[in-house]
Formats: C-alpha cells, structure tokens, sequence
C-alpha cells in the first residue's frame, strides 16, 4: 500500500487570524445593521464580542471527529439554555437596574 501524505497541521496562529476577523466582522454587524444596539455597547461589550467569537472559533479547531463535534454542539446547546435560565432567574428576582 501506498504510504497516504501527512494531513497538513493547521497554522494556529493564521487561524487565530481569521477567528479574530469573524469577531471583528460580528461587531461591525451589529454597528451597521443595529445601531442603537451597537450605540448602547461600551467597548468593554465590544470587545467581549469580538473575543467570545474569537475564542470560540479557536475551541472549535480542538474539535476534529465528527461525533465529538455533535456532542460539542449538544452540550453547548444545553450549557446556554442553563445559563439563559439562570440569568433569566436572576432578573425576575433582583430590582431592574439602570439599564
């Protein structure tokens, strides 16, 4: 049998790159498309976007086996339903604050 060439390493670093385009890209929707929305972020929340996509994009690339990646995605699905409802909780529960 013939020996099959190596699967090619992806360049983490060029990777990061696009990852941190996407995020960028992701805000600058917001700024075009919604604009009182983007006009209520402060750059704290911006910039929290940008790398939350960034940082996402990069987990994904940990992830290569086609059932892993299903598992990856059921378990996310069910971690932000958990999380939505907790700070859904939260807020029925606290005073409104000046939003």
């Amino acid at each position: 049998m013939a020996d099959l060439p190596a699967k090619p390493t992806p360049d983490r670093a060029l990777i990061s790159e696009v990852a941190m385009d996407i995020g960028k890209a992701a805000v600058s929707h917001l700024r075009v498309q919604y604009p009182d929305v983007y006009a209520a972020m402060n750059i704290g929340c911006r910039l929290s976007l940008r790398n939350c996509v960034h940082n996402e994009i990069m987990a994904a690339l940990d992830t290569i086996d086609a059932d892993e990646i299903r598992a990856r995605l059921e378990r996310r699905k069910a971690e932000r339903r958990r999380h939505h409802a907790a700070w859904d909780a939260i807020r029925k529960t606290e005073p409104p604050h000046d939003r």
